[in-house]
């Protein structure tokens, strides 16, 4: 141990004493300085002008574990037991020449192999003529102290839930790690949206998602490698970072779909086994992007095209998606202006009794009329409005301009009702905002029930708590409440008898030109699910005289399509219904 160290011992003992400019006189007084040292938690350590150790007090014996008898005679530099190089020692030594003192953290292996740190500080004690007459030296044992400093550090940096990294520490670990890359590597960051996570938080409670979360987050760490990455960066939303080489796409993809497959699995959480999923999108450095910011947006952008369009659930970023996403920031930054020049508009699709020839309703469907991409649809629009937090204005404003035109039909002798289509506004629902929308009609004149609200089936099957007061509330005031895109989107059959509506919309793919044995067989069964549970059905999409002899056999009589009339100007409407011609095979007007 010593011999490892002579270079030390000679740095500490070879060199010639000079005078310091306000030197410490030494104290004769050792008597009550052993008293002293006796009786303080820092460990003590007296040594002659060679750093060899002369007193130690028993603070500094517990902290080394190492006995008085033991360390006497030794130089000082056998507290470390060999962890430290001889060229420590002499930076050490000469800070003390030039300063008089040091301080600085030590390191030694304790009895059970641990490592133990602690704050040494080192003074030079000269006598009259001033020479180097002792070093004292006092030790301090900060392990503790350094676990809370790293423990802190660690949840500044993690998240306190999952274990996973958090946002901040995922930027500053990207700029670090994407200089360490060989020219034939890169980074793919993938953006991770659970699917049906809301609704077991709603369903469940917290503490069981919380549950789930943690396990989840567990298997997206078996998902990485060293030198890879897993972050939560939202509720229900991680990044991963995996670093591969080449440049070919499907062993990427093809390592996605295990992540997907092990993220279906069931979770255990209590008494539960829940099922969750994800959606996946990509985006690769260096070829999207050089900016961690830049590669987050893009991936964010292939997750919701994985989501909304990919049957796989998984969706790399591409110039498609770099259009997309360019156009969505585009819309979002004039949607305010679509709002006050009054860019928007309805229009209605008539929806028609085929037993009494009467148009009884008609859906109000959400438009924009672009100045200079003209007519944009809404899938594209409504997107751009949550991002620029405005769905809660567009509610208010799809609500009060139906209620405008109901009163404008009635005074022209119409009654019949207005279908709001919710499709993209039903988070504004869930967030309780019904007794100002239901007052919007009233400031018009019009009354509830003169509307139904048409919600898409995969939003109302997530039954939660919250919105589910929200739709009885809405009935309560006379509104009806519609299952949309019935055969397309999600259904519990199981959930459907427990939910607060009126009816249900069979979805318009149902009805594509080909028709054939599947699409019948399908709306057959919505037809008698929706007969046993007493819900009215309307057909969505009806093309031909086909379809409409095949829904009537079948006791669907309200049909909505362009076998009676695609959607129309408000202006239109009151014309139409006039002389509404009624499809061949129904019965005549009532």
């Amino acid at each position: 141990m010593e011999s490892e160290n002579s270079s030390a011992v000679t740095a500490f003992e070879g060199h010639t004493p000079f005078a310091l400019a306000e030197p410490v006189r030494a104290n004769t007084g050792l008597g009550l300085v052993r008293q002293l040292m006796q009786h303080t938690r820092e460990g003590i350590v007296l040594m002659d002008a060679r750093g060899r150790v002369l007193e130690v007090n028993p603070a500094f014996c517990r902290h080394c574990e190492l006995d008085a008898d033991s360390l006497k005679g030794r130089h000082l530099t056998h507290v470390s037991q060999g962890r430290y190089q001889g060229r420590f020692y002499r930076r050490i030594w000469q800070r003390l020449q030039f300063r008089g003192h040091w301080e600085g953290e030590v390191e030694h292996l304790t009895g059970q192999g641990e490592v133990a740190t602690h704050w040494l500080m080192l003074r030079l004690i000269r006598d009259e003529a001033g020479l180097i007459s002792h070093i004292i030296g006092i030790l301090d044992n900060i392990s503790r102290l350094r676990q809370s400093e790293e423990r802190l550090s660690y949840l500044a940096h993690h998240d306190s839930l999952t274990g996973a990294a958090n946002r901040a520490f995922l930027l500053s670990w990207f700029a670090r790690i994407k200089c360490d890359l060989h020219p034939d590597e890169q980074l793919a960051l993938l953006f991770i949206d659970l699917d049906r996570f809301k609704p077991i938080n709603d369903g469940f409670g917290h503490g069981v998602g919380d549950q789930v979360l943690k396990t989840l987050a567990g298997r997206l760490r078996q998902q990485v490698d060293a030198n890879e990455m897993v972050a939560r960066i939202g509720g229900d939303e991680f990044v991963l970072v995996w670093r591969m080489s080449g440049g070919e796409e499907q062993p990427l993809l093809e390592r996605a779909a295990r992540l997907l497959e092990n993220m279906e699995a069931p979770v255990s959480a209590g008494h539960h086994q829940l099922s969750v999923g994800a959606s996946v999108g990509i985006s690769l450095y260096p070829r999207h992007g050089l900016e961690i910011e830049t590669l987050l947006r893009y991936a964010d952008t292939a997750m919701y095209e994985a989501k909304t369009r990919s049957q796989a659930r998984i969706s790399l970023f591409d110039s498609a998606s770099f259009a997309r996403l360019e156009l969505r920031s585009r819309l979002a930054r004039e949607f305010h202006e679509a709002l006050a020049r009054r860019q928007l508009f309805l229009e209605y699709q008539p929806r028609l009794d085929v037993e009494s020839g009467r148009i009884v309703g008609a859906e109000a469907l959400l438009r924009w009329r672009h100045p200079v991409l003209g007519l944009v649809p809404p899938d594209d629009f409504l997107p751009a409005a949550r991002n620029a937090g405005l769905l809660g204005r567009l509610a208010e404003w799809v609500f009060g301009e139906a209620a405008r035109q109901s009163q404008d039909w009635r005074r022209q002798g119409w009654q019949g009702r207005i279908s709001l289509n919710m499709r993209g506004l039903e988070p504004e629902l869930e967030q309780q905002r019904i007794l100002r929308l239901l007052d919007i009609l009233r400031e018009h004149g019009a009354e509830p029930a003169d509307f139904e609200l048409e919600l898409r089936s995969d939003f109302i099957m997530r039954r939660s708590d919250s919105l589910l007061r929200v739709l009885s509330a809405f009935r309560q005031a006379g509104m009806g409440v519609y299952l949309d895109n019935l055969g397309d989107g999600r259904l519990n059959l199981r959930l459907l008898q427990q939910l607060p509506v009126d009816g249900i919309k069979l979805d318009r793919r149902l009805f594509a030109e080909a028709f054939e044995d599947y699409e019948r067989a399908v709306i057959r069964a919505l037809l008698l699910l929706a007969g046993t549970l007493g819900l009215e059905a309307v057909a969505c999409g009806v093309e031909n005289r086909e379809q409409l002899a095949f829904l009537q056999e079948h006791g669907c009589h309200l049909i909505q399509g362009r076998l009676v009339a695609p959607p129309l100007a408000p202006a239109q409407v009151p014309a139409f219904m006039a002389g509404c011609p009624v499809p061949a095979g129904s019965a005549g007007r009532g």
